[in-house]
C-alpha cells in the first residue's frame, strides 16, 4: 500500500537535505512500501500533476550528482555577485556544509570543472567578468597600468591647495580630468556608489597589497571602484568649498559692512560741508538744497551692501560657472526641490531680468523692500550677483539637489523606497503622546559609574612592578580567543565580505591573532616602520587586513570580555572631540578651535566609567549631529541594544541630533542645551507629528541601514519629500526628546572633567610624536582606534590579574608603552 504522507515525508526530507530525489531514491522507498518502483513512480506522476505539495519537489536524475542542487546553486549566485572572487573560499564554504551534514567531502577537480563550465555558460569566456556581472563596457585599449597611474595623478586631492585655502578652480579642473579617465566605462559614478561607500577608505590599501603584475581582474575591478569613488567625493568636495567660499565671502562683507558704511555717511557729511561752507552770513540758503541732502533715495546700509556685492562680482561669476559647467547649465543630473529656484536661477544667468519680476518675484529676491526700491534706481547690475548669493544658499540649504553627489543628493526619492517592519519601528503614538505630556520614561544613566578621581596614579609614584606591552598583547589576545571559539572565524567571514572575496586569509589562527594584536600596538602608539625592525614585518599585513571593520570587530570581543570581567553592562555612553594635528596639511585639514591644532578631529565615544567603545575621524568643523548617528550605529554594534542614552562633553545637543538618534537607534540624547525648553511645540507642529509617523519611522530606518545620510540631514536646513519638509518635522520631534530630558537631574560638569581625563589617557597611548598624525585622514582612523584599543586591552590585563590600583583599571601607569634605549 502506498500512504501519501508517508512518500510526502520523505520527498520532503530530500527535498531540505540534498535539494531534490533521484530515482535511486524511489527505488529504495518502494523496498520500505514493499511495493514495486513502477507502481510508485506511476502514483508519484499523478500526485506531481494533481497535487501542489507534490509539484515543488525537484528530481535530480536516476543518481545523485556529486554537486547538489543546493550547492550548485550557491556557485551560482556566488559567481553572479562576483565571478572573479577566490573560488577557494566557495570550495570551503561548501566543504564546511558538507562536514556539517557528514557527508562526504567534494572533490576539487568535481568543483573546479563544475565551476569553470558555469563561468563559460553565463559569461562566454573567462576575462573580465565581473564588468560584465555590473553591466559595464570593459573598454577597448584598456591600460592596467596607466589606470593604476592616475589614482596617483588624477584621482587625488593632492595639490588641492593654495594660499588662503582650497584652490576651487584647481579642483574643479581635476573632477573633469577625472570625470573624462573616467569616460572609457560608459557608466554613472553614482550608480555603483552606495556598494562601494562602506569600504571606500579600504579600497587603495588593498590593491597597494597586489603586486602590479599578479590578480589583473581583481586590480581592474579595484581601480574602478576607486575611480568611480573619487568622483563622487570630488564632487562633493567641490560644491562644500563653493559654500565656504561664499561664506567667507559673507564673513568679509559683514566684517567691513560697518566701515564702508561709515565711509558713505563720511562723504555725504563732506558733500553737505563742501556745499555751504563759503556761504556769507548774508547769504540765504535755498530750502531745496538742504531738502536734497536731508531726503536720500538710498540709506547707506543699502548702498554698503550693493557696494560689497559688486566687490565681489568676479567671484560670483566663478561660482555660476562652476555650477552650470556641473550640471550643464542646470539641466541634467540636477533637482529643485522649490518653484522659486528656477526664477532666480534665470536671474542668476541672466535669461530672466529684473523689470520683467512682479512685486512678488521682487521680494522673493531682494527679502527687503528698500533694496527693492534702490534696484529700481539703476542699480539692476547687482540683481545676478544677488541671485547667485541665494542659489549657493539654496544649495546649502537642501532647495537644490545632484544626482552625482552623495551628501546633495535627494533624499525624499530614497524615502519612498523604504520598506518598514515592526522592529524598525522607535517611535509610536504612544510614545509621541508621552513626549508631548513630558512623561516620557528615561532610563540608562547610572550616575555612580562616573569616576570621581584621576585615572591614573600621579607621575611621580612609581609601580612596584613594569609590564611591557607586547607582553600584555600576547596574553590578552590568547583570553579573548579562548572567550570567543568562532573569534577567527568572524574575521575570515567579515575579510570575504569586506574584498568581495578576491582574497582570502593566508595565516592559521595563530599566526593571524600575532599580527593583528601587534599591528594594533603598532598603530595604536602611533610608530612608523621604520623606528623598529620588528614593524617592517606588519607592512604588508596592515596593507591587506587592517581596516576599520576589522578593527571594529575586534572592538566587540573585547566589549564582551570586558562586561564579563566587570559585570557591568554599558547603557550610556559620552561622546566628545579631540583635536588632531597633523604632519600632512590635506585640503581635507581644518582649524580646530579649542585644541588650536590644523588636521582633523578625533571624535570620541566612552561609556559613563570611561571604557572607549569608538573613535573615528572626522572634520574640525564638524556638528555633533554630522556624526551622531554613525557613532551610536557603530557603538550598538559593539555593545548591543542596551544602549538608551548619549550625552556630549562641552558643546550643546542640538534638535537634530535628539531626533536622528532617537528614530534610528531609539537612543536619548542628554547634555547642554542651545535650545530653551520652556515654550509648547505649536499645535500645527504636533499635528504634522502625528499624522506622519510612519513617515518618521521611515527616515530612522534609513538612517539605521546607512548611517553616513545622518550627515546630510544634519547639513540641511530643508529636506523635502511630495513637498513635506521632513527635516523640520524630526527637529520638532528632537525638541520634545530634549524637553523631556531637561526635566531630570544632569551632572553635565561631572563627565566633562571625566573625560578630559580619558582624553589625556590616550595621547599617553599615542605619546610618539606628541600624537601628531603623519598619515591622511582615511589611514589615520585606523591609529585612531588601534589606540583605544590599546587601553581597553590594558583594561582586561590588570582585571584578569585581579585589579586593586588607583582607579579605573584602563590605566598605564604601570605599562612600559616603549622600552628605553
Amino acid at each position: 500500500m502506498i500512504y501519501r504522507e508517508q512518500v510526502l515525508r520523505f520527498l520532503q526530507e530530500k527535498q531540505e537535505t540534498e535539494g531534490g530525489y533521484t530515482g535511486n531514491d524511489l527505488t529504495r522507498l518502494a523496498e520500505l512500501l514493499h511495493v514495486t518502483p513502477q507502481g510508485l513512480r506511476k502514483r508519484l506522476s499523478t500526485w506531481i500533476k494533481t497535487d501542489k505539495e507534490f509539484s515543488q519537489f525537484i528530481y535530480l536524475g536516476k543518481e545523485k550528482p556529486p554537486i547538489t542542487l543546493f550547492e550548485f546553486f550557491k556557485i551560482e549566485q556566488g559567481l553572479e555577485s562576483n565571478p572573479i572572487q577566490v573560488k577557494k573560499c566557495l570550495y570551503d564554504d561548501i566543504q564546511e556544509g558538507r562536514i556539517e551534514r557528514n557527508r562526504e567531502p567534494l572533490a576539487k577537480s568535481t568543483f573546479y570543472r563544475n565551476t569553470n563550465q558555469k563561468i563559460l555558460s553565463m559569461f562566454g569566456s573567462d576575462q573580465n567578468n565581473w564588468f560584465k556581472a555590473k553591466e559595464i563596457p570593459f573598454p577597448e585599449n584598456y591600460s592596467l597600468e596607466k589606470n593604476r597611474e592616475s589614482l596617483k595623478t588624477i584621482f587625488t586631492f593632492s595639490d588641492l591647495k593654495i594660499y588662503g585655502g582650497a584652490d576651487i578652480e584647481g579642483i574643479h579642473k581635476r573632477l573633469v580630468e577625472a570625470k573624462e579617465a573616467f569616460s572609457i566605462y560608459n557608466v554613472n559614478a553614482n550608480r555603483y556608489y552606495p556598494e562601494i561607500l562602506s569600504k571606500r577608505k579600504f579600497l587603495k590599501k588593498l590593491l597597494n597589497s597586489i603586486p602590479p603584475n599578479q590578480q589583473l581582474e581583481a586590480q581592474a575591478k579595484l581601480i574602478f571602484q576607486i575611480q568611480a569613488s573619487y568622483i563622487i567625493e570630488c564632487n562633493d568636495l567641490l560644491i562644500v568649498e563653493l559654500i565656504h567660499k561664499h561664506g567667507r565671502t559673507i564673513q568679509s562683507d559683514n566684517a567691513s559692512r560697518q566701515k564702508v558704511e561709515n565711509q558713505l555717511r563720511e562723504d555725504a557729511l563732506n558733500a553737505f560741508r563742501n556745499e555751504f561752507k563759503d556761504l556769507d552770513d548774508s547769504d540765504k540758503i535755498d530750502g531745496k538744497d538742504i531738502k536734497k541732502h536731508s531726503n536720500v533715495l538710498i540709506d547707506e546700509e543699502i548702498l554698503a551692501r550693493m557696494k560689497l556685492l559688486r566687490k565681489h562680482t568676479d567671484e560670483y561669476r566663478t561660482i555660476l560657472k562652476i555650477l552650470n559647467d556641473l550640471t550643464n547649465n542646470m539641466t541634467t543630473g540636477v533637482k529643485f526641490q522649490r518653484n522659486e529656484v528656477k526664477t532666480v536661477y534665470k536671474l542668476a544667468t541672466g535669461e530672466l531680468t529684473w523689470d520683467k519680476l512682479d512685486e512678488k518675484g521682487k521680494k522673493l529676491i531682494t527679502w527687503k523692500p528698500d533694496l527693492s526700491k534702490a534696484i529700481d534706481l539703476n542699480n539692476a547690475d547687482v540683481v545676478p550677483l544677488i541671485a547667485i548669493n541665494r542659489l549657493i544658499d539654496y544649495v546649502k540649504k537642501g532647495k537644490i539637489t545632484f544626482d552625482e553627489s552623495y551628501y546633495f543628493q535627494d533624499i525624499g526619492e530614497r524615502l519612498r523606497n523604504v520598506q518598514l517592519n515592526s522592529n524598525d519601528c522607535y517611535l509610536t503614538p504612544e510614545i509621541l503622546d508621552q513626549l508631548i505630556a513630558c512623561t516620557y520614561p528615561i532610563n540608562g544613566f547610572p550616575q555612580s559609574d562616573i569616576p570621581a578621581t584621576e585615572l591614573e596614579t600621579p607621575d611621580d609614584e612609581l609601580p612596584s612592578k613594569w609590564i611591557d606591552l607586547s607582553d600584555i598583547l600576547r596574553e590578552v589576545s590568547t583570553y579573548i580567543r579562548t572567550s570567543n571559539p568562532s573569534w577567527f572565524k568572524e574575521h575570515d567571514d567579515l575579510f570575504k565580505k569586506q574584498t568581495d572575496g578576491l582574497f582570502w586569509i593566508e595565516y592559521t589562527e595563530e599566526e593571524f591573532a600575532k599580527r593583528l594584536y601587534d599591528s594594533i600596538g603598532f598603530l595604536g602608539r602611533n610608530f612608523r616602520y621604520r623606528d623598529s625592525e620588528e614593524f617592517f614585518g606588519l607592512k604588508y599585513f596592515i596593507q591587506r587586513y587592517m581596516s576599520a571593520e576589522t578593527l571594529r570587530l575586534e572592538f566587540k570581543f573585547i566589549h564582551r570580555c570586558l562586561e564579563q570581567l566587570s559585570n557591568r553592562k554599558i547603557e550610556c555612553i559620552v561622546i566628545d572631540t579631540m583635536g588632531i594635528d597633523a604632519r600632512i596639511k590635506s585640503i581635507l585639514s581644518n582649524y580646530h578651535g579649542r585644541y588650536h591644532t590644523i588636521g582633523f578631529a578625533d571624535l570620541r565615544a566612552v561609556s559613563i566609567d570611561m571604557t572607549p567603545i569608538f573613535s573615528g575621524v572626522c572634520r574640525s568643523t564638524d556638528s555633533e549631529a554630522m556624526n551622531i548617528v554613525e557613532v551610536i550605529d557603530e557603538v550598538k554594534g559593539i555593545c548591543g541594544d542596551e544602549v538608551k542614552v548619549y550625552t556630549g562633553n562641552g558643546h550643546t545637543t542640538t534638535k537634530i541630533s535628539a531626533g536622528m538618534a532617537f528614530l534610528s537607534h531609539g537612543v536619548i540624547a542628554c547634555g547642554r542645551f542651545k535650545t530653551k525648553t520652556t515654550r509648547n511645540l505649536e499645535e500645527g507642529s504636533i499635528i504634522r507629528l502625528k499624522k506622519n509617523i510612519i513617515l518618521l519611522n521611515k527616515i530612522g530606518k534609513l538612517l539605521k541601514d546607512e548611517p553616513e545620510l545622518g550627515r546630510i540631514l544634519a547639513m540641511r536646513k530643508y529636506v523635502y519629500i511630495d513637498k513635506i519638509d521632513v527635516r523640520k518635522m524630526v527637529e520638532d520631534l528632537g525638541y520634545l526628546i530634549l524637553k523631556n530630558v531637561s526635566k531630570m537631574e544632569f551632572p553635565i560638569d561631572n563627565i566633562c572633567n571625566a573625560v578630559e581625563r580619558s582624553n589625556n589617557l590616550k595621547k599617553k597611548a599615542r605619546i610618539v610624536e606628541g600624537s601628531r598624525t603623519r598619515v591622511e585622514p582615511d589611514e589615520a582612523e585606523l591609529l585612531l582606534k588601534s589606540g583605544e584599543l590599546i587601553l581597553c586591552i590594558v583594561g582586561i590585563y590588570h582585571l584578569l590579574k585581579g585589579w586593586d590600583g588607583h582607579g579605573s583599571p584602563i590605566n598605564l601607569s604601570d605599562v612600559r608603552l616603549i622600552r628605553p634605549a
